[in-house]
């Protein structure tokens, strides 16, 4: 079976399975044309129908809320079950509901519908993602009238409502570039969006209009304030988008104007048949060379193990000592460690604290450089700097340079939680934190600031991504917008989760006592450590024991 036909197949289980929570009455599953060289059509989509003659306005009310599955040609049917005079008013990319259970729909005498729908999470017109609180409703307004005979929808909110099934089917989640500090790392920044022909442009506006407001004090945009497209449509031919902008992006330098091309170029080629970006000004072509390898930054996927006293680069079952550690180990009474994937840096946490060492100089001798009590386990970042931090609310977070300069940082209002567990994103622009004790414990996402130097100075303000019922219990950065948590699901039993920052989840299985995680690429990479200090390994939807006797496992950052 093709890739094509699997992905029909596929979608057919999903209308049929989301055809119990009311979907479209006489919708079906179609596919575009074939796409060979540029995205000028919708991809695959469910196609709802316009209102029929005679219909109620029951029929016409649930017929609109059903064509929100459309959303090919701007959401053309949808569009026929309002008035002339409303139909070219109507947003519907301004605001999308994640229904969960039908909704409760009434009339009143003067033609108005109430609708109260419950909803599980909302995306708003720049794609941000957000999960609401169990319970949560909202009360929708509808005027109705009748046009030449037939009952329209004279007035509506500006927005479709979806169920679980059908969102997962029409919308994609897409990375925003934004640079770091220093502009030598991309960051992503989680948006969604319907997948159709104007995706493109709607990737453009959000990429002008800059990063998520938790993550904006960490990143900047190459383009100057007020560039926008002047064209309000970006066209993909033969695999390149053309992207016209206004006169503001002239202002810039030569070497900004790559660095806008590469964001827009990395935000863009996640469309499909999108190998390359053109950019011109008020229609005028713009010759700008690409920045060369200046690509989202991926975390290195080599596994090392503490395993009998010794550090080991782990893979497919193989464990291959590395030289040196087995004396820094033990010198140190080393019990967790981080390793350096761009040097020769080790750090470990032993007894009296954390340690630094290279593991390439024969008898280098360990440096103690953090001898608070209660350390995490130590982490670098891309850059080389070691970060580590204790268990107690309050104390800094301490951050070594390559050089060996001490930097001390204050996690805000967070400090006022003991901390279980941390961990920095691949491009050294996010951290990942689990805090508080017992079973009220939560993960929050915070940016990191730097200077232009790349020395981190502060934390921008941190949004919650797992609450306390999930309680989790460790934490680890999967992909560039994907933290894997395990968190407890009582008995001893601890379940495995994947959250993307902004979006949706993943259960991927539980293990018996697991005390620690980490994971690379979503589910293609991930290890647990459990309390008898039993390595698994997640592959094929479930866990294995892959080796016993490692106090810990970790990836090279």
């Amino acid at each position: 079976m093709s890739k094509f036909a699997k992905l029909i197949a596929t979608s057919m289980m999903v209308l049929v399975i989301a055809g119990c929570a009311q979907l479209p009455r006489s919708s079906e599953i179609k596919a575009g044309p074939e796409i060979t060289g540029d995205i000028s059509s919708d991809y695959l989509y469910y196609s709802p129908s316009g209102p029929s003659n005679g219909e109620t306005q029951q029929d016409i009310l649930n017929g609109f809320i059903n064509a929100g599955t459309g959303p090919q040609n701007d959401y053309e049917a949808a569009r026929e079950f309002l008035t002339q005079d409303y139909k070219t008013k109507w947003n519907p990319n301004n605001e999308v509901l994640i229904q969960q259970g039908n909704p409760s729909i009434s009339f009143n005498a003067t033609q108005e519908a109430s609708v109260s729908v419950q909803i599980q999470a909302t995306v708003d017109a720049d794609g941000h993602y957000r999960v609401l609180v169990g319970g949560s409703t909202r009360m929708l307004k509808f005027q109705m009238m009748r046009e030449n005979g037939e009952w329209r929808i004279s007035s509506a909110p500006d927005l479709t409502i979806l169920i679980r099934p059908v969102f997962e089917v029409i919308f994609r989640s897409y990375s925003v570039y934004f640079f770091d500090s220093q502009r030598q790392h991309l960051v992503p920044d989680l948006r969604w969006f319907p997948s159709r022909a104007s995706t493109a442009t709607r990737l453009v506006n959000a990429t002008l209009k800059g990063p998520s407001p938790w993550l904006a004090s960490a990143v900047n945009s190459a383009f100057p304030a007020g560039t926008a497209l002047s064209l309000n449509s970006v066209t993909v031919a033969q695999g390149v988008a053309a992207v016209d902008l206004n006169s503001k992006v002239l202002t810039s330098s030569a070497l900004s104007r790559q660095q806008m091309k590469a964001q827009i170029r990395a935000t863009l080629t996640q469309l499909p048949n999108v190998y390359g970006v053109s950019i011109s000004v008020e229609r005028g072509p713009q010759e700008i060379v690409d920045l060369p390898d200046l690509l989202p930054t991926s975390a290195s996927d080599q596994a090392v193990i503490l395993n009998s006293g010794e550090l080991q680069n782990y893979d497919s079952g193989v464990a291959t000592p590395i030289p040196g550690t087995a004396d820094l180990i033990k010198r140190t009474g080393a019990t967790d460690f981080a390793i350096a994937s761009q040097s020769d840096l080790v750090a470990l946490k032993g007894p009296s604290g954390i340690y630094r060492a290279h593991i390439n100089i024969f008898g280098s001798t360990p440096s103690l450089v953090d001898s608070r009590a209660g350390q995490l386990a130590p982490m670098f970042d891309t850059q080389g700097y070691l970060w580590s931090m204790t268990k107690k609310s309050g104390e800094t977070v301490q951050v070594v340079s390559p050089g060996g300069n001490r930097h001390d940082l204050n996690l805000g209002w967070l400090d006022s939680f003991p901390r279980r567990q941390f961990a920095v994103s691949a491009e050294g622009s996010r951290l990942a934190i689990l805090v508080g004790s017992g079973q009220n414990i939560h993960a929050y996402v915070s940016s990191i600031v730097r200077d232009k130097t790349g020395s981190p100075i502060a934390f921008g303000a941190p949004i919650e991504v797992v609450g306390v019922a999930d309680t989790p219990l460790s934490v680890s950065w999967s992909d560039e917008n994907t933290i894997a948590v395990l968190h407890s699901l009582g008995d001893n039993s601890v379940g495995a989760t994947l959250y993307t920052i902004g979006g949706t989840t993943r259960d991927i299985g539980s293990i018996q006592s697991a005390k620690t995680l980490e994971s690379r690429s979503s589910a293609s990479e991930i290890y647990a450590v459990d309390s008898s200090h039993n390595l698994y390994a997640y592959r094929n939807i479930t866990w294995s024991l892959v080796r016993s006797d490692v106090s810990a496992v970790h990836f090279a950052n």
